[in-house]
């Protein structure tokens, strides 16, 4: 009743005043130039008070808006419901289904009514909306019922995790009123409810899962299905329905608690970066050892590394056989090389099995060797290699292949003494 009267009360007063006004006007031009001319000009007046004053705060009259409901009472009783909204119909149960609308009497838009025995459903709506990262609670009286989809927000404050720490949520439903009757009649503040039984569940999932696994988000799929099992059917039994329903933002509720994730999150990814860069030093330092051995194994055999590398591409499981010796005496080298230059330790073992029935798996060595042999095939044509890289090449030992077969022999010795 309060609600109404706001918006009664004034609009009423002005147009009242108006047409009092446009009354004592019209009576003394109907005295001048005659009583037609007087009472037309006070029709004319009252009607614009009507379109323009009165109609628009549902006083004698109301215009429908595309995609809204206007709700119609008698006295404090229902006595229909008028919609307008393109390629929607109102059925007789008050659903919004898919056809073609059904407009009511009307002038220029305006429906009139025998006001105040028939007026436009009011009532006060609550709701919260999340806009640029802060929450707004509004609140307003409401002469309509909206049908088109509308987000709503919902805050769910201080929910305790599987380990008791408490979180702050934002989560967003989108909502729309398929049965303006059954929401307005049907419940209380159907929005309220909805926002009501939305925290419910949320704080059932939270309290099942850890701060961590909820902090990082890594559940939010789960609890927007969680929420949407347990609310929509509920919902829909007084005339809404959600169709979607997202997690925008999780925070803990302690100001401690979330530097300390902050924290956390800048050292995690601090370390993925680290060892994303450990991994490429590491896969550098494979790739010019495979080919530092691959050269030696060449020259041991008397061919190319272009030849040797062919062969390799052809027949991968030569490494394991017909370079067998070579290719572990070669890699013995290059790791006792590389440890007295400083560098840790690295031993390249070959991989289980013999020829082609031992199910060995040489596609990632033949693709380090190929790239090994490209890296060392620029390093001859480059000339913007630094001067200390030009000055190891130079003093890099080149194997004969009597010097390697020497070595061979020698580390054939030395297995067989053990």
């Amino acid at each position: 009743m309060e609600v109404r009267k706001k918006i009664d009360e004034s609009p009423l007063t002005t147009g009242g005043m108006i047409v009092v006004f446009s009354a004592i006007i019209c009576f003394v031009m109907g005295i001048i130039w005659g009583v037609l001319i007087g009472m037309g000009v006070f029709i004319l007046a009252v009607f614009l008070v009507l379109y323009l004053v009165w109609a628009p705060h549902g006083i004698f009259g109301f215009f429908l808006e595309e995609g809204y409901a206007k709700i119609l009472m008698k006295g404090d009783s229902f006595h229909g419901c008028y919609i307008k909204y393109q390629g929607r119909v109102l059925l007789s149960n008050f659903d919004v289904a898919d056809g073609v609308e059904k407009v009511p009497f009307n002038i220029m838009g305006m429906v009139p009514i025998l006001w105040p025995f028939y007026r436009v459903y009011t009532y006060q709506q609550r709701w919260v909306k999340f806009k640029n990262g802060t929450k707004e609670q509004r609140e307003e009286p409401l002469a309509h019922v909206i049908l088109m989809p509308y987000v709503y927000g919902v805050e769910i404050k201080d929910a305790e995790t599987e380990g008791k720490v408490p979180i702050n949520m934002w989560i967003e439903v989108e909502a729309v009123i398929f049965n303006p009757y059954k929401a307005m009649f049907q419940i209380k503040d159907w929005n309220a409810a909805m926002t009501s039984w939305i925290e419910g569940a949320s704080r059932d999932f939270v309290s099942k899962n850890s701060y961590e696994e909820i902090i990082r988000g890594e559940l939010s799929s789960s609890l927007e299905n969680h929420i949407s099992k347990r609310v929509e059917k509920i919902i829909e039994r007084y005339g809404v329905k959600i169709t979607n329903l997202s997690v925008i933002q999780v925070v803990p509720s302690n100001a401690e608690y979330e530097q300390a994730t902050q924290q956390k999150v800048v050292e995690e990814r601090k370390m993925e970066a680290t060892l994303v860069r450990a991994r490429a030093d590491a896969q550098k330092e494979a790739i010019a050892r495979m080919g530092s051995a691959l050269s030696m194994v060449a020259s041991a055999t008397g061919q190319t590394v272009e030849k040797l590398q062919q062969e390799l591409e052809t027949s991968p499981e030569v490494l394991d056989t017909k370079y067998k010796k070579q290719f572990k005496v070669a890699m013995d080298l290059v790791n006792k090389n590389m440890a007295i230059d400083g560098k840790a330790y690295f031993e390249m073992k070959l991989p289980k099995g013999s020829g082609t029935g031992g199910g060995a798996d040489y596609s990632n060595m033949i693709g380090a060797i190929i790239a090994a042999n490209k890296i060392i095939e620029q390093q001859k044509t480059s000339p913007s290699l630094s001067s200390s890289s030009s000055t190891k090449e130079e003093k890099k030992k080149i194997y004969s292949r009597e010097e390697i077969d020497a070595l061979i022999a020698e580390a054939d010795k030395n297995r067989s003494r053990k």
